[in-house]
């Protein structure tokens, strides 16, 4: 080959080499585009798989409860959701539809454990949405599961959340799960919003038939012996917490505050013990109190809320909707709202509904 031949294929492969860098370069800032446009928290939300069983850990008392309730929700009613969830926001990630499904199902169990449960996530609560379209598969869930149907009712617009049912969705969030790294992120900061004297003294002082009517799921502890045990779990903890919160007590010796020797109610002792004192005081304590992994997971976000209260009926949801015309029962006596809050959920943004427990009391 001629030395005019060589020079002109170096400078073929030379403009091939420029052309095939710039085309990647290119490439790789799209693709930081796409992930700088997607909304923050999705961004952040890990891969790694939810734990096993809603991380209940063997042992306690409501690990059975999730042992169930995973074995009745299937994996073709999920594959069946997750479609329709698709539909409408096809750039979901399958990490992302892990995590909201995962948390989905932690709120079920919290509603055969509660009376009511709030709901403070958006984008949990349009899973919940699309799943109410299967009725025939959503009823024969909830009557598996906790023995009645968990009722979606409507939120009331412009209505107000209240902050210590706030308070009290972490405590027992807290107490029932592990830590978990997307929980913050979908349900909005957790441990923001002091625990009221008065639910306190409540815990302390009311006798556990009182508070079962009040504040637990009757029927389902009447059906589910796992059920039973966990609300009366629930109860001496938080007469034990109650008692001890006036006393001495560093978060460093939170071992102590554990509930059963496990890592469920980690912040439970300090979270009682510093809403006894001046709202910045708890503020300052609590994020002290929680290490880095722990305030990752806990959440650093705020967007919008949804309270409601629990139903007392077995009416059918309707054919084939997602309960936009059932109520919440009027022995509740809380009403279902919407609204934005700092202690609230996602930024998934409002106008979702609420939901209520298993059948509520008697």
């Amino acid at each position: 080959m001629s030395p005019f031949a060589i020079v002109i294929v170096v400078i073929i492969l030379f403009f091939l080499f420029k052309v095939i860098s710039s085309s990647v370069g290119q490439g790789n800032a799209n693709t930081t585009r796409a992930v700088r446009g997607r909304p923050m928290s999705a961004a952040r939300m890990p891969m790694r798989k939810p734990p096993e069983y809603l991380g209940v850990p063997v042992g306690h008392p409501a690990r059975t409860a999730a042992e169930r309730l995973e074995a009745t929700l299937t994996a073709d009613f999920e594959a069946r959701v997750k479609d329709r969830v698709l539909r409408n926001t096809p750039s979901l990630r399958d990490g992302e539809w892990q995590w909201q499904w995962f948390e989905l199902k932690r709120y079920f169990l919290m509603c055969g454990v509660l009376r009511g449960v709030p709901m403070y996530s958006a984008r949990v609560d349009d899973v919940w949405h699309e799943m109410l379209m299967f009725t025939r598969e959503y009823e024969q869930f909830c009557k598996q599961f906790c023995g009645a149907l968990i009722h979606h009712a409507p939120h009331t617009p412009g209505g107000k959340p209240d902050p210590g049912e706030r308070a009290w969705f972490d405590w027992i969030y807290g107490e029932l799960f592990l830590p978990a790294p997307a929980s913050g992120q979908l349900w909005g900061p957790f441990y923001r919003t002091p625990m009221s004297h008065e639910l306190m003294r409540e815990l302390e002082q009311e006798s556990d038939e009182v508070l079962r009517s009040r504040r637990f799921n009757e029927r389902a502890a009447e059906q589910f012996p796992d059920m039973d045990a966990t609300i009366r779990y629930i109860i001496e903890r938080g007469r034990m917490l109650t008692a001890s919160s006036g006393q001495e007590q560093s978060y460093r010796d939170r071992d102590d505050w554990t509930g059963m020797g496990m890592s469920t109610g980690l912040l439970s002792g300090m979270f009682f013990a510093s809403s006894l004192g001046p709202i910045d005081d708890f503020h300052n304590q609590m994020n002290d109190a929680q290490s880095d992994e722990e305030r990752e997971a806990n959440g650093d976000s705020s967007g919008s809320s949804y309270v409601c209260s629990s139903g007392d009926s077995d009416d059918n949801s309707g054919d084939g909707g997602d309960s936009g015309g059932s109520n919440c029962s009027s022995d509740s006596g809380s009403n279902c709202s919407s609204s934005d809050s700092g202690s609230g959920g996602d930024s998934g943004g409002g106008g979702s509904s609420c939901g209520s427990s298993c059948g509520g009391g008697n």
